[in-house]
This record gives C-alpha cells, sequence and structure tokens, in this order.
C-alpha cells in the first residue's frame, strides 16, 4: 500500500505522460525527470489540451530559459530569433523551442550554441568528422535560403558556413531525437529539375523521394540547389541523432548509399559526438556544458529510479 501510495504521488508531480513506447517513452520521461529533480519546474502544459499538462513540458520558459543548457546557447536563440525577424527565413516554432524538453529545436540550440559563440573552438569540434576544413566562418540555425530553391519550407536544422584553403563550403545537418522521419510524400516540380541537374545520385528520383528517404532528400536536393546556384563550392551534409534511434540511423546509412559520393554524408550521433568533444582540450566551463549535455540527452541511468517506480517495475 505504501509502495502504491508513494508511486501516485510521485505521478502527480511528474505530470501527464503520453502512451508512447519504446524509447521514446523513456526519453519523455528522462526529460520529464529533469524538468522535476534539475530544473524544479511544475509540468507544462500540454500543446494539445491546455486543460491538461504533459511531464516533458514547462511553462514561461520565454522568460526563465531553462530550456537551454548554457548562457553561450541562450545567446545563440536570442540572435537566430532577431535574424529570422529580419529574413523570414528558416522556421522556429517558438513554443516548442522555450518550453517542450523533448524537441529537438531546443537541443540543437543546446548542442551547437557553444560552437556559435566560440567558432575556433566550434572548428576543432567539426575537424573530427571533416579533418579538412581549415575555418569555421558561421553557424546557422534552421537554414534555409531566402530564394527558396526548393520551393518548400525544406531546411538544414542546423548549417556550419566552412572553408578548406580558398573554396567555401556548407555543412547542413538534420537533428533528431524522438521525432520520426515525416512520412508525408512531398514531390514538387523543383525537385525533379534539381535532381535532373544533379550528378550526385545514384538511385533513381521515384526511389528518393519514397516517404522513407523524403525528408532526408530533400535535405539533399537543398544541398544540391546551392551548388547549382553557385553558392558555395561545396556541400556536405549528415543526420544528428540519438545514439539508440536504430531506426533513423539505419534510414540515413540507406540514403549515403543512394549517393554517388557517400562519404560526403555522416552519420553522427549524440554520444560520438559528446565523446570526441571530450577529448580536445577544453577550459572547464565547456567540459561542464559537455557534462550537461549527456545529463540531458544521453544519461537516462540518472532518471532508471524514477522511470522504474512510475513504471511500476
Amino acid at each position: 500500500m505504501q509502495e502504491k501510495d508513494n508511486r501516485q504521488k510521485l505521478l502527480n508531480r511528474f505530470g501527464i505522460i503520453p502512451n508512447d513506447t519504446g524509447i521514446k517513452r523513456r526519453l519523455r520521461i528522462h526529460q520529464g525527470w529533469w524538468r522535476m529533480n534539475v530544473l524544479n519546474e511544475e509540468p507544462g502544459t500540454h500543446p494539445m489540451d491546455t486543460k491538461k499538462n504533459v511531464c516533458n513540458t514547462i511553462n514561461n520558459g520565454d522568460i526563465n530559459r531553462k530550456n537551454f543548457l548554457t548562457p553561450n546557447t541562450i545567446k545563440a536563440v536570442e540572435s537566430t530569433i532577431a535574424e529570422r525577424q529580419i529574413t523570414g527565413a528558416g522556421l522556429l516554432e517558438q513554443d516548442r523551442l522555450y518550453n517542450n524538453l523533448l524537441s529537438s529545436q531546443p537541443l540543437c540550440f543546446n548542442f551547437f550554441g557553444e560552437l556559435k559563440a566560440d567558432t575556433n573552438f566550434g572548428l576543432k569540434v567539426l575537424q573530427n568528422w571533416w579533418p579538412d576544413l581549415t575555418a569555421l566562418k558561421k553557424v546557422i540555425f534552421e537554414y534555409a535560403p531566402e530564394e527558396r530553391y526548393t520551393a518548400d519550407n525544406s531546411a538544414f536544422d542546423i548549417a556550419f558556413e566552412v572553408a578548406i584553403g580558398n573554396k567555401s563550403g556548407l555543412i547542413g545537418l538534420e537533428c533528431k531525437y524522438t521525432d520520426t522521419f515525416s512520412s508525408t510524400v512531398y514531390d514538387k516540380t523543383a525537385y525533379l529539375n534539381i535532381f535532373e541537374q544533379s550528378n550526385s545520385f545514384n538511385s533513381t528520383y521515384d526511389d528518393l523521394k519514397a516517404s522513407k528517404y523524403n525528408q532526408l532528400f530533400r535535405n539533399q536536393l537543398l544541398a544540391e540547389a546551392l551548388l547549382q546556384n553557385k553558392i558555395y563550392d561545396f556541400v556536405k551534409t549528415g543526420l544528428f541523432c540519438y545514439q539508440q534511434d536504430i531506426s533513423a540511423i539505419k534510414t540515413a546509412q540507406e540514403l549515403q548509399k543512394m549517393l554517388t559520393d557517400p562519404d560526403s554524408f555522416n552519420v553522427i550521433t549524440y554520444s560520438d559526438f559528446i565523446e570526441k568533444v571530450q577529448r580536445l582540450d577544453l577550459d572547464w566551463e565547456k567540459r561542464e556544458w559537455c557534462m550537461l549535455l549527456w545529463a540531458r540527452y544521453c544519461g537516462t541511468v540518472l532518471s532508471d529510479a524514477v522511470n522504474k517506480q512510475i513504471e511500476g517495475k
């Protein structure tokens, strides 16, 4: 009876847990644990039903900025929003950004805001995967060219303007946490036009635009359009995702094989990123940021006790 009462008290404090399964449920509970025990915040409003709460959200994140790990992350958010108000390019859903702990939008800022604040450091980080880079010029969140080459809202979740010697380039990544790739098959005349002018694919247009690959394929088309319009001398692409998201990793690796240059596409996991950053010569501030990344996004062992009690194990 005492155990049952304790579990109910925890559930009341924890907030509503949607009916997820597998990794998504475990990570949602982990973010609920982070909210409850690290942020010391009440569960926030459910995005679909304002009469309910949900464990992985907070309220007033636009004021308290608690969804972000460091001051540099907050600066990256503020400067990006200011830029979007001028250009209008690149979509930012501000409620998700400020209040949803499970969203990949704040995750992206938490992982890459420090690279924006210190591009010399950022270059060292990126050289783990692209060793030929000689400069990191700019870090851009939700990169979408104003020209709308693909005639849609396609964007890289994170992009890095870089250089190799006197050649300028862009690295554009899709960032995933628990969200799946869109199952909608988007198809536009602009897609086919870009595809037909490209020699970067070794699969058919129909294969590439299939629902399984459509989202990553549209990123590739954006990369091709930037090259075809001579915006950059080279463009690299990839997927940044949770290390246990086997489905996303498999899909990305399959798409990688559909490219004539598979090395132009990288799959980078959170654990791989953190491990490689930790091997750099870091000051304490950056090392602490790295540990916070692990605790927030990878360290589910920290929330195991709460998870077991919630799940009645």
